[in-house]
């Protein structure tokens, strides 16, 4: 996807921050923490539209649709976003088996920047991530001592 620049750095450091405060940090605690669907009926029982677990699971994936339009746009550097503690690939794992089903019961928009992203995670975990270690060394590319 190309080089990252100042531009991904100040937008990733915005996101962030994003992710420290009010409503995001309880939607993602109890997300990461509570979430139990397995599927789209599942979710539904479990979460019926109008619940307090419900709303949070939108504003998580409200963070995700968000940044997908971001990534898939070229305005953030998927490496930055894929490499940032955001989490996405825990989300990935639990949610990626139910969006098909939702999309078909509300439609192909439908969280589709999350699937984009999730598609592009998997694509990038397959095709470019390395351990830091062998991606940046720790001698380089930044001469040591200057």
């Amino acid at each position: 996807m190309g080089t990252a620049t100042a531009d991904d750095a100040r937008l990733y450091l915005q996101l962030l921050d994003l992710t420290q405060h009010g409503l995001q940090v309880e939607a993602r605690r109890w997300f990461f923490w509570e979430f139990a669907a397995d599927s789209y009926d599942d979710l539904r029982e479990r979460y019926p539209a109008g619940s307090r677990q419900r709303d949070l699971l939108f504003n998580v994936l409200g963070f995700y649709e968000s940044t997908g339009v971001l990534v898939s746009r070229g305005l953030l550097n998927e490496d930055v976003f894929f490499d940032a503690p955001f989490g996405f690939e825990l989300l990935w794992e639990r949610i990626r088996g139910i969006l098909p089903a939702w999309q078909e019961a509300g439609g192909p928009a439908v969280w589709e920047n999350v699937r984009w992203l999730g598609e592009r995670f998997d694509a990038w975990r397959e095709h470019v991530w390395r351990p830091k270690v062998e991606a940046v060394p720790p001698d380089g590319p930044f001469p040591l001592g200057s």
